[in-house]
């Protein structure tokens, strides 16, 4: 994943993820405030989408494995197979109905933990728990970058790739490469986004506020997110 070094503004910047739904953009101080700031993520809740998991232990596995199954047949076809994805502007949310099927999972998947238990679930379900956790990364990045959310799109998927960075089957392997091709898209943008900032800050500071209002809009477009909406917002409510 490419990163910027040195001295170059960044768009964004990203905390250490202690766990997967803890995900926490940094904070600057106002007075240095060049990054973009979200709030954390929402915990997924449990939705009825799915049954609940109950019985044996091998009752509720195979439940899970079947519930799994189900909705990465249902993200593979809403994806074409898990096509690669174009520019970040064309992603559009998941349908409702395998949106929450997902979300369900994800809940499902937190549930049927709590009751096998940690290491029995990781190692009767390796695969699922990580199809799982797949799943609702690209889900919820695509529902981020429909909302002009960008960067927490970007982060959920640096999140996960950080806890999963390789497919744990062959079978897969095709929902990786489809979680890998939004995270390069996104940092396509992000890049690009980021080549304006330089020069945003620039007229900013020189008072040229049309053209810093450009420059600002442009960052925007190419890559939305909360940061700039309010400085574009600010300067255009400026009286000079």
């Amino acid at each position: 994943m490419p990163e910027l070094s040195g001295n170059t503004p960044r768009l964004e910047e990203m905390a250490e993820v202690p766990a997967r739904d803890a995900v926490v953009l940094t904070n600057p101080p106002p007075s240095s405030r060049n990054t973009i700031e979200e709030a954390p993520f929402a915990e997924p809740s449990v939705s009825s989408a799915l049954p609940s998991i109950t019985g044996s232990k091998s009752e509720m596995i195979a439940q899970f494995k079947a519930q799994t199954a189900s909705v990465f047949a249902q993200v593979r076809d809403a994806t074409e197979k898990f096509r690669d994805v174009g520019p970040i502007d064309s992603l559009k949310e998941f349908p409702a109905p395998v949106s929450a099927s997902v979300e369900a999972l994800a809940g499902q998947a937190r549930d049927f933990r709590s009751k096998v238990g940690y290491e029995v679930a990781m190692y009767e379900c390796g695969a699922e728990t990580a199809t799982a956790d797949a799943l609702l990364a690209a889900n919820q990045a695509r529902r981020e970058l429909a909302q002009k959310n960008a960067p927490v799109g970007r982060s959920r998927l640096v999140s996960f790739f950080k806890r999963y960075p390789a497919s744990p089957s062959e079978e897969q392997r095709l929902l990786w490469r489809y979680n890998a091709s939004i995270l390069m898209a996104c940092d396509k943008a992000k890049k690009e986004a980021e080549g304006h900032l330089p020069q945003a800050k620039a007229f900013e500071a020189a008072g040229k506020k049309t053209d810093a209002l450009r420059e600002y809009k442009e960052i925007y477009r190419v890559y939305p997110n909360g940061f700039t909406a309010d400085k574009i917002k600010l300067l255009q409510e400026s009286p000079h």
